[in-house]
């Protein structure tokens, strides 16, 4: 497995960071009977291009929840 960053170029634009769960598609797609449930929780965000500056701040989070996403697939498929 590859966790390194990537850029993707096509002859007319450029993709820098392709997130989690996501998908670059061309031409004609279809997808039938698809489920997606994503919760993300950064202290600092997302930096995306090509020249970011990068800070470490020092931070802290609390999340208290039991149960962020309470997602259920239903289907009829």
């Amino acid at each position: 497995m590859n966790i390194a960053p990537m850029a993707i170029n096509f002859i007319g634009f450029k993709i820098n960071a392709v997130d989690n769960t996501s998908v670059i598609n061309f031409g004609p797609n279809q997808f039938i009977d698809q489920f997606l449930s994503y919760k993300r929780n950064q202290g600092v965000g997302e930096q995306n291009g090509d020249i970011s500056p990068v800070n470490i701040p020092i931070n802290y989070v609390i999340d208290p929840d039991i149960n962020d996403s309470g997602t259920v697939k239903n289907s009829v498929v």
